[in-house]
């Protein structure tokens, strides 16, 4: 077997993947539909009282900022906790076996989890709001017969807005962006570390990491390290600003790029037989 990169053997470990777990891919999609369709249809209870008081198009909106609202809140749980299980499918020594012994390289093998953990939720979000929104709308016809909408198109547009290239926040989104990537790659740093228990542990370090960084700035605050900052105009549009936007996006993406590095690294170290805590 060639051990450069092979897009076809990527394709056909993605497959056996799917084919493998679809129960663990479907069950998560139904769990997440579920989550969604129970708080639409609460929200549905309540708007009956608000459509006798309200206006229909004022409602409708008021609905539609809820249901944002709340999957914003699952989509951020989802996303970086299924991170955290980027190799869940290896918990058995048999499935450490069937899938370290799979005929691809490492590279391959590791890609395909990691887009299975990352453009494969997006899928299973995706599924589960069309899901969610078919739900409540039957259920509509039940709870507030005069009152019908669709959540999908505004809950996508408010998960994926439109950047224009002109606009002048395109700063704010490109921090934004670069600190979600680093956010997911260091649960995917996490999940390949760990073995047991690995949303929790990933967590918890996070928190530890977070805590000792906040120490470290508050002592160097102390130690007047930081005063110049006083001295800078931050105001939007400033070089200032646009120069602390550009550093903290290198920064973020460089971060994110020696995460999932260290996380292929991790990964090319697992044995069939490792520690009962972590994958190597």
């Amino acid at each position: 077997m060639k051990k450069n990169f092979d897009l076809h053997r990527l394709s056909m470990v993605l497959r056996w993947d799917i084919l493998t777990n679809w129960q663990r891919h479907l069950g998560a999609t139904a769990g997440l539909a579920i989550g969604l369709s129970i708080y639409c249809v609460l929200r549905l209870f309540s708007m009956r009282y608000w459509l006798n008081s309200t206006d229909v198009e004022l409602a409708g909106h008021q609905y539609q900022v809820s249901v944002c609202m709340f999957f914003s809140v699952i989509a951020f749980i989802a996303f970086y906790v299924l991170a955290s299980c980027i190799f869940n499918n290896i918990k058995t020594k048999l499935q450490r076996e069937s899938f370290l012994m799979l005929p691809a390289c490492n590279l391959e093998k590791f890609v395909a989890r990691l887009l299975m953990m990352s453009i494969g939720v997006l899928v299973q979000l995706f599924a589960a709001v069309i899901l969610a929104d078919v739900i409540q709308f039957i259920f509509s016809f039940i709870i507030t017969p005069d009152f019908h909408i669709s959540i999908t198109w505004a809950v996508l547009s408010h998960i994926i807005p439109t950047i224009h290239p002109f606009d002048n926040d395109w700063l704010k989104w490109i921090t934004l962006y670069s600190f979600i990537l680093f956010s997911h790659s260091f649960a995917t740093l996490g999940g390949t570390f760990y073995r047991k228990l690995p949303v929790l542990l990933t967590a918890c370090t996070g928190i530890l990491l977070s805590m000792i960084l906040g120490c470290i700035i508050n002592k160097l605050g102390e130690a007047g390290v930081f005063d110049f900052f006083s001295h800078i105009n931050f105001s939007n549009g400033s070089t200032a600003n646009y120069c602390l936007t550009i550093t903290a996006f290198v920064v973020f993406l460089a971060l994110a790029a020696f995460n999932y590095w260290a996380s292929y690294k991790l990964f090319t170290r697992m044995q069939v037989v490792c520690n009962k805590w972590i994958n190597i």
